[in-house]
């Protein structure tokens, strides 16, 4: 099946962050939360904001496209560089990046108010940070490689800061992971604030991957049938 990396990369990228405001603006209107900002104030979080009815019926099929989407993102990296160089690490990341939307789909299935619920919820999404940042910047490293191989349709510059901003989530998280384990009391919203800005940063890679296909490789590059 011929698929569209470039674009593939955009949708991957903006259809959480729109299910996920949708459902925040849904869940106000409807009372089931209060109104703010929260990537500044944090009075909720993404998951209160997306798991209540009847947001739920509307947060939860999007996000599970958003997972199956995924699939085909990791999938479809691995086979497009596969094309110019295997490796092991390809694989390797292919692997952990399937991983990754596996734990996402615990999550999404988990999302609701009681305990079970709660405990499955936060292993799902921790799990799903850790090994899509890790999946990250493996496949930054393989662009990174490939840089000069495939110049033709790859576009170094944003290769560079696909690299960078791989590096800078993955040390972001060593210094925030703390912070989200431990029970804040004054300031439970610093929790929320750190959710909502990191979900959106890890969704900027994949913009990142977007501009990082030049056109013509929507043309030229080979596929698999």
């Amino acid at each position: 099946m011929r698929v569209n990396i470039k674009y593939l990369s955009l949708i991957v990228f903006a259809l959480p962050i729109l299910t996920v405001i949708i459902s925040y603006i849904i869940s106000v209107k409807l009372n089931l939360i209060s109104f703010c900002i929260p990537n500044i104030d944090g009075c909720t979080s993404i998951s209160r904001a997306g798991r209540y009815e009847p947001v739920k019926y509307f947060f939860k099929p999007f996000m599970f496209l958003f997972g199956v989407l995924l699939f085909i993102y990791w999938r479809e990296n691995f086979l497009k560089l596969k094309l110019f160089k295997e490796n092991k690490l390809l694989l390797i990341t292919f692997i952990i990046g399937i991983i990754s939307v596996i734990f996402l789909f615990l999550y999404i299935l988990f999302l609701g108010e009681s305990n079970i619920y709660r405990f499955f919820r936060k292993i799902g999404i921790y799990i799903y940070i850790f090994f899509t940042i890790i999946a990250q910047l493996l496949l930054a490293i393989q662009y990174f490689k490939l840089r000069n191989t495939a110049n033709k349709f790859l576009n170094k510059k944003f290769i560079k800061y696909k690299l960078i901003f791989s590096v800078f989530l993955i040390s972001f998280s060593i210094i925030v992971l703390p912070i989200l384990l431990i029970k804040i009391e004054h300031f439970p919203e610093i929790k929320n604030i750190i959710s909502w800005n990191y979900f959106l940063c890890i969704q900027l890679y994949y913009l990142i991957t977007f501009f990082c296909w030049k056109p013509i490789s929507l043309v030229v590059l080979p596929t698999r049938e």
